[in-house]
C-alpha cells in the first residue's frame, strides 16, 4: 500500500508518519503549502517524493491519503482525494461544519473509497471498558454525566494559527471528549446550553466553555474544556440509575461505583493506576500520550481497506460530532447577543438549530 502525507506539521511528524513507519506502510510522499517544510520532513522520514501542494501530490500513485492540515482544509483537500480515487484518513474534526462533512461523505460514495476519521482518543482502553460495562446494564440508565477538557495552551506542541480561531478550543480538545460522550450515551442530541468566553480577555478565541447537553434518552452531561486552568485532565463521569463510571482517559483508569467506595478500595485503585502508569512509562509510551492510538487506528483502517471491511471510525460518527459542535456554537451565539435585533436573529438561530438536530442526528 503507497500512502501520501498532506501537511508537514505537528500531526503528521508525530504520529501518522512513525505509526505508517512501524506498520511497515510505504510513505511515498509529503505535501505542505510550506515547499521547505515538505522538504525537510521528506529528509528526516526518508520520503521520497514533497510537493507544495495537494493536487501535485495526487497525481501520484497513491492508495491512501493521510490529512494533516488546518481544519478549514480538511474538507476540500478531502473531497479532492477522493475524486482522485484515494482513501481518506482526516484528522479531527472531520470537517468544520455538517454540511462539509456530508459533502465528504457523498464524494466518497460516489468515488468508491473509504474516509477514517482520526478520533484517537476513543481507543483508550478505558473508554472500551466503559462502552461494554454501560452496554451490559451495570450502572443502569444514564442521568446525567460530567465531561472535562482541560489543558495548556498549544503553544508547546505546534505553531498552528487555527487552534487561536473563535472556537480553536472546542475543534481541539472539544472533538474528542464529544466523541467519547457520544460513544457512551448513545443517544440522540436534544439541545445545547452553553457559556463561552476568553477568560484571559486578550485573545483572538474561547479560553473557557461550558455547555450542558441534553439527550433525547434523558441524560444531560456537562462539558467543560478549558484553557486557563493550569491543568491538564481528561476525564469522564457518568452517573446512572444504578452505579457510576468515572475515566481518567489520561491514565487509562477506570472506576465503577455502587454505593460508596471504601479506603481499601481507592488503595487497590490508586495502585492500579500507580502500576499502569510506571509500566507504560518504561515501554516509552506514556508522555505520548493519545499519540499512540494513531497507529492502532491506522492499522485498523489499512486492515479494512485490504479486507473490503468497515473503516473502524465511520464518516458519519464524525459527522455526529460536528454536528454537537455547531449546536454548542449557536447556542452561544444565541445568548451571546440580547439586544433586540440579536434576540430576533438568534431566534431565527434557534429555530435552524433545531431543524439541524433533527435532521443531523441519526441513531449511534
Amino acid at each position: 500500500m503507497k500512502v501520501g502525507v498532506i501537511g508537514a506539521g505537528a500531526i503528521s511528524q508525530r504520529a501518522h508518519i512513525p505509526a505508517f513507519k512501524k506498520l511497515g506502510v510505504e510513505v511515498i510522499a509529503i505535501a505542505d503549502v510550506d515547499e521547505k517544510k515538505a522538504r525537510s520532513c521528506a529528509k528526516k522520514f526518508g520520503i521520497p517524493h514533497y510537493f507544495a501542494s495537494s493536487r501535485e501530490l495526487l497525481k501520484q500513485d497513491l492508495d491512501l491519503v493521510s490529512v494533516c492540515t488546518p481544519n478549514k482544509t480538511h474538507a476540500e483537500i478531502s473531497i479532492e482525494s477522493a475524486r482522485a480515487g484515494k482513501h481518506i484518513l482526516v484528522e479531527k474534526p472531520m470537517a468544520t461544519s455538517t454540511k462539509d462533512a456530508d459533502a465528504i461523505i457523498r464524494a466518497c460514495e460516489e468515488n468508491g473509497v473509504k474516509v477514517c476519521p482520526i478520533l484517537n482518543w476513543r481507543y483508550v482502553p478505558c473508554v472500551m471498558q466503559a462502552r461494554q460495562r454501560i452496554k451490559d446494564g451495570r450502572i443502569g440508565a444514564i442521568v446525567s454525566g460530567h465531561a472535562v477538557g482541560h489543558d495548556f495552551l498549544p503553544m508547546a506542541w505546534s505553531h498552528g494559527t487555527w487552534f487561536y480561531e473563535k472556537w480553536g478550543l472546542l475543534e481541539d480538545i472539544g472533538t474528542h471528549i464529544i466523541d467519547i460522550v457520544n460513544l457512551l450515551v448513545q443517544s440522540q442530541l436534544v439541545s445545547a446550553t452553553t457559556k463561552a468566553r476568553d477568560f484571559t480577555h486578550n485573545m483572538p478565541c474561547h479560553s473557557h466553555i461550558q455547555s450542558l447537553l441534553s439527550y433525547s434518552n434523558d441524560a444531560i452531561v456537562d462539558l467543560d474544556l478549558s484553557w486557563v486552568t493550569g491543568t491538564h485532565e481528561m476525564t469522564v463521569k457518568l452517573l446512572g440509575t444504578a452505579g457510576t463510571i468515572s475515566l481518567d482517559l489520561r491514565n487509562d483508569q477506570i472506576v465503577e461505583t455502587h454505593g460508596f467506595t471504601t479506603p481499601l478500595e481507592d488503595f487497590r485503585n490508586s495502585m492500579s493506576k500507580v502500576a499502569r502508569v510506571t509500566w507504560s512509562a518504561l515501554r516509552g509510551e506514556y508522555f505520548k500520550g493519545a499519540l499512540i492510538y494513531h497507529r492502532e487506528i491506522i492499522a485498523d483502517f489499512v486492515k479494512s481497506l485490504e479486507t473490503g471491511s468497515k473503516p473502524p471510525i465511520t464518516g458519519e460518527e464524525a459527522r455526529l460530532v460536528i454536528a454537537t459542535i455547531e449546536a454548542i456554537e449557536m447556542d452561544n451565539e444565541f445568548h451571546g447577543d440580547q439586544t433586540v435585533s440579536g434576540l430576533n436573529d438568534s431566534r431565527g438561530r434557534s429555530h435552524e438549530l433545531r431543524q439541524k438536530l433533527e435532521k443531523c442526528n441519526g441513531p449511534l
